[in-house]
């Protein structure tokens, strides 16, 4: 007795599955993701070119071994950049670790989003440097690992 049509197509669908001529679907995933690989707190700020402007956000607060989605979009850009300290001095005479750079762009002491990299101060933000992030060409999505002393 022949197998129904409906019953024969999906034991033939499960079959190309499970052999690989059908690749499983994955979810997406395209971001920007900050992962904390030191042994200490960590706050992040993050920034790109959107349209017409620069754009920094932050603080996102990370826990040694945590990670955080900073942008859930694909990424269009070739050049991202960050800034991060460490929540933990490494002693009393040092100041914390930072990831800086000389690319400037505004941020708040609270949680900010800013339009634009010029004039921070005088809309009441401060100026820092951040570092610069090449994740080459056609990529939509990446990972940042933060670590110690680097």
């Amino acid at each position: 007795m022949p197998l129904p049509r409906r019953l024969f197509l999906l034991i033939l669908w499960g079959i190309s599955v499970f052999t690989g001529v059908i690749p499983p679907a994955r979810p997406a995933h395209a971001a920007m993701m900050f992962c904390n690989r030191t042994q200490n707190p960590i706050e992040a700020a993050f920034g790109y070119r959107e349209t017409d402007a620069w754009i920094s956000q932050g603080w996102w607060s990370l826990a040694a071994g945590q990670c955080a989605r900073v942008f859930a979009q694909p990424l269009t850009q070739r050049f991202y950049f960050y800034y991060a300290t460490s929540l933990v001095r490494p002693a009393k005479d040092k100041p914390p670790f930072t990831w800086t750079g000389k690319y400037e762009f505004c941020t708040d002491t609270k949680p900010f989003r800013v339009e634009g990299d010029g004039n921070c101060e005088n809309k009441g933000y401060q100026t820092l440097g951040f570092q610069e992030i090449d994740i080459g060409v056609n990529v939509r999505d990446y990972t940042l690992d933060f670590r110690d002393g680097s």
